[in-house]
């Protein structure tokens, strides 16, 4: 028995030695999978995160690098990719660029995340205060709730690689931001180093150690050599795309504008297609804002403004309500994501280009002022003053002899028909030349004479 133990002991630890050796080969990989987080963010990149990190640890990846130029978002998504980067079966390196980029907000624990975090030149990160959902400041007890838990959170992201802990605190209680430089420069550093393009960062990395000696390290082994290991990109899939595409706060201003005025086109010209489209447009705006600080009063200006412009149509102002829809409208692209003044610093930066605002006014006063002015022109022609007046002009059929009077079919229906003159055999096609109550007045359709004012109630 105890040499039967001896022997299984033997083979568990040929096993694990064999193991031992092969993991290092499959840390050692064949490329570096790269991952682009940009624009705000939500949950569509947060799923992108978590799936392109199990894929790069099932394609043999060396290590993959999460390339960073966000604003931040909500946290929901931050603790997924947290979490999905903490778990990484590979070494993960952030990464904020290219120059110009920034990690603010919840990019910044993002980048802390990262077994080695790095910036370009000309970079910022900070400013990671947490604040509600429209943006504004939280209510005192909760605030203090949530932000100590966010201290705590973001100290521990820094600890984990020996970071400045202190100011990662700070960018979360004060809105502390700093530039690439100053990151690298405190004791110790923010980040651990620039790096212009991936070739300078990883050669940096395979260094070894940042400029304070402390070696780079993927549980507690040295990271694998990266030089000379060509970038596999993961983008996005178009079903990815397209969601965080909706999330951009310009795109779902569009879809909103869009889908009001399709749902008005429908409202003046029933035809089922611009209402369909309006209001998948405005599904589609709100599904975007989902992951945005909407401003349900901005909201509520631009529907005010598109009503102004709508009562300027049949209403004489003399261009008042044209001014006080243009205002209202501007008002309320302006403030629909945010809720806060622009001298707090803690707000995530999300708003709509004013260059978007002025052309969504001009092709607003078009859209009014030609297309639907055309069909509330086209409908006052169109409709008749009394229900049966529709009647008149419309080509039918005789049923029965009309000598003078029998019944004739027109307009989907059959009617009570006296014939203007002389008699009509069933079968003969006719036109209503008039109308006597509930009775057609008809003619043979070849005769051409037009109905009479006397024969026709509606003008009498």
């Amino acid at each position: 028995m105890i040499r039967l133990v001896r022997r299984l002991a033997s083979v568990l630890a040929l096993v694990l030695g064999l193991l031992a050796l092969v993991a290092p080969m499959a840390a050692a990989g064949d490329h570096v999978t790269r991952l682009r987080l940009s624009g705000t963010i939500d949950q569509f990149n947060a799923v992108y995160i978590e799936e392109g990190i199990k894929a790069a640890a099932g394609s043999d990846a060396a290590a993959v690098l999460i390339q960073i130029d966000s604003p931040g978002g909500d946290l929901e998504s931050l603790d997924r990719m947290i979490r999905a980067i903490l778990a990484s079966p590979v070494p993960v390196v952030t990464w904020v660029a290219p120059d110009g980029a920034r990690a603010g907000s919840a990019a910044t624990f993002v980048t802390l995340a990262g077994d080695v975090a790095a910036m370009a030149p000309n970079t910022n990160i900070g400013a990671a205060s947490v604040v509600g959902g429209s943006g504004e400041d939280l209510p005192d007890t909760l605030g203090r709730k949530v932000t100590n838990d966010a201290v705590a959170r973001i100290r521990q992201l820094a600890d984990r690689e020996e970071r400045n802990a202190d100011w990662a605190e700070s960018a979360v209680r004060d809105a502390a931001s700093i530039s690439s430089t100053e990151a690298v420069a405190m004791d110790p550093p923010v980040v651990d180093l620039i790096a212009a393009d991936t070739d300078q960062l990883f050669s940096a990395i395979d260094s070894g150690s940042r400029q304070d000696g402390r070696s780079y390290t993927f549980h507690d082994q040295p990271l694998p050599k990266l030089s000379g290991l060509p970038i596999d990109d993961a983008n996005m899939n178009f079903a990815q795309s397209f969601l965080h595409l909706l999330s951009n706060p310009n795109i779902a201003f569009i879809l909103f504008t869009i889908g009001f005025y399709g749902l008005l086109a429908e409202l003046f010209h029933p035809n089922f297609l611009s209402g369909t489209l309006g209001a998948i447009a405005i599904l589609l705006a709100f599904i975007g804002s989902n992951s945005l600080p909407l401003n349900v009063g901005g909201l509520l200006l631009i529907l005010l403004g598109i009503g102004l412009f709508v009562l300027e149509l049949n209403v004489t102002s003399y261009g008042l309500l044209t001014i006080a829809g243009i205002v209202a409208f501007v008002l309320g692209a302006f403030a629909l994501y945010t809720n806060v003044s622009p001298a707090e610093p803690q707000s995530i930066e999300v708003s709509v280009h004013p260059i978007l605002i002025i052309g969504a006014v001009l092709v607003s006063l078009v859209y009014f002022y030609v297309f639907i002015r055309a069909l509330l022109q086209m409908r006052r022609r169109l409709s008749p003053t009394s229900p049966m007046a529709a009647v008149l002009g419309s080509i039918g059929t005789a049923q029965t002899l009309l000598a003078p009077t029998g019944i004739a079919y027109a307009a989907g229906e059959a009617w009570s028909a006296r014939a203007r003159s002389g008699d009509i055999h069933p079968g003969t096609p006719v036109r209503v030349v008039g109308v006597e109550g509930l009775e057609l007045i008809v003619e043979p359709a070849g005769s051409g004479e037009p109905a009479t004012t006397e024969e026709n109630p509606s003008h009498a």
